[in-house]
């Protein structure tokens, strides 16, 4: 069973690797920033696949010795050559207690700065890519190509964790939580070029941030996993989890797992099992209905609109007036749900007023008393032009004499409109 193990491992990594480059050239083609920067998780899990599975492997050849030991023991009554040192006797153990010493903590350093790296360089290049949001060459392709990369992952993914909880193994989990984690974003990807195809030039340009603000996230938690390793207790024959673990990805891949964390919570704090209760189970299922129906509601609740005496609505379908009906006068309208259409309030009714040449001193407007003996506004001065001839010397007149061809005005005029 422990190769199969292995060799679900190497299927993963295989798998992570063939639609990481498969991606890229799919991302690179269509242009598509939201498809270059999720390759970026991909490579990821394709490095924490690779390390997981290499563990693997040493793990088995630990358990093969240990097996061949034992059956040399049995064979042998004298017991005497298998008490020796654990580095001679035990080679292979000694070489999984140093690559789990020190090989996962610098490749757990170097793979926090490869994601802190990736983050700075892609929120950089993203910044500077707004003129080429809406160059999507060949979208429908882009759309074909990640969504067969969903499938893909998703399945290898589903089908490598559930491995792994029923077989309790514990390196299978990452690179099962990269695999699913993938899967999604492979299909957000298709859902942002399709957006892009639907005439919403800046969705895609708005999932790459999104993608790279969780990169950073997961990077915060590879620096805490980090910094905690430091503290934790080592207690003998005790496995922990892998230090390139992330729990982030591991809860975006498989979100049914906050429920099992949830229901285990809640037992240790009843101190009976509430997780096996008729109300638990029934919530457990319905859950996503329930979710779905709120979400349904919340959405039907964006179809009224109430327009308030003195003002009038704005209806617009897809940033474009209604033709018909672009006005609401006062009273409740009925629409389309956000954000299909949307609706801009005006108090075209009420009287407005604005004053030019003062700017309000927010300091003095707070007290209750304005003494005359205090300046209680900023007033702004006017260059304007002389009408007044120049005097009858001409230019060799003495300057205090002369009419200056500008001068100051200073003046509040209030403006009052409808």
């Amino acid at each position: 069973m422990v190769r199969n193990i292995q060799k679900h491992g190497l299927i993963n990594l295989l798998a992570l690797l063939l639609v990481g480059v498969s991606g890229f050239a799919a991302a690179r083609h269509s242009n598509s920033l939201a498809g270059l920067v999720s390759l970026v998780f991909i490579g990821i899990g394709a490095l924490v696949a690779a390390v997981s599975w290499f563990q693997m492997r040493l793990e088995e050849n630990e358990r093969l010795e240990r097996l061949e030991l034992e059956s040399l023991a049995k064979s042998h009554a004298e017991t005497s050559l298998f008490e020796g040192r654990d580095a001679e006797v035990f080679p292979a153990r000694r070489s999984r207690e140093q690559f789990e010493r020190l090989f996962v903590p610098g490749f757990t350093i170097v793979l926090f700065l490869a994601q802190a790296a990736a983050v700075f360089l892609l929120w950089r290049w993203l910044r500077l890519s707004t003129t080429a949001l809406s160059t999507v060459v060949q979208p429908m392709v882009a759309i074909a190509l990640f969504s067969i990369f969903a499938l893909v992952l998703f399945l290898l993914g589903k089908f490598s964790s559930t491995i792994a909880r029923l077989q309790n193994h514990r390196l299978l989990r990452p690179g099962a939580s990269y695999l699913l984690l993938g899967a999604y974003l492979c299909f957000f990807v298709a859902l942002g070029v399709s957006g892009v195809e639907a005439g919403f030039p800046r969705v895609d340009y708005y999932l790459a941030h999104a993608l790279v603000v969780v990169l950073g996230l997961v990077a915060v938690e590879t620096l805490i996993n980090l910094v905690l390793e430091m503290y934790r207790p080592r207690l003998k024959g005790k496995v922990g989890r892998p230090l390139y673990e992330s729990r982030l990805v591991g809860l975006l891949g498989q979100p049914e797992g906050l429920i099992t964390t949830a229901a285990q919570a809640l037992d240790y704090q009843f101190g009976f099992k509430v997780s096996e209760t008729w109300f638990y189970r029934f919530f457990e299922k319905a859950l996503v209905w329930l979710v779905l129906m709120q979400l349904g509601v919340l959405l039907f609740s964006t179809t009224l609109v109430f327009i308030e005496a003195g003002e009038q609505g704005l209806l617009e379908r897809f940033g474009k007036p209604v033709a018909g009906r672009a006005v609401l006068e006062a009273g409740p309208h009925l629409k389309f749900p956000w954000p299909i259409d949307r609706v801009y309030r005006y108090r075209t009714e009420q009287i407005q007023s604005f004053e030019i040449g003062t700017a309000p001193d927010a300091v003095q407007e707070e007290r209750r008393l304005v003494l005359w003996t205090v300046a209680h506004n900023k007033e702004d001065n006017f260059l304007v032009a002389n009408r007044e001839p120049q005097s009858a010397e001409g230019t060799n007149a003495p300057a205090s004499k002369r009419t200056p061809p500008v001068s100051l005005l200073t003046g509040t005029l209030p403006v009052q409109f409808q």
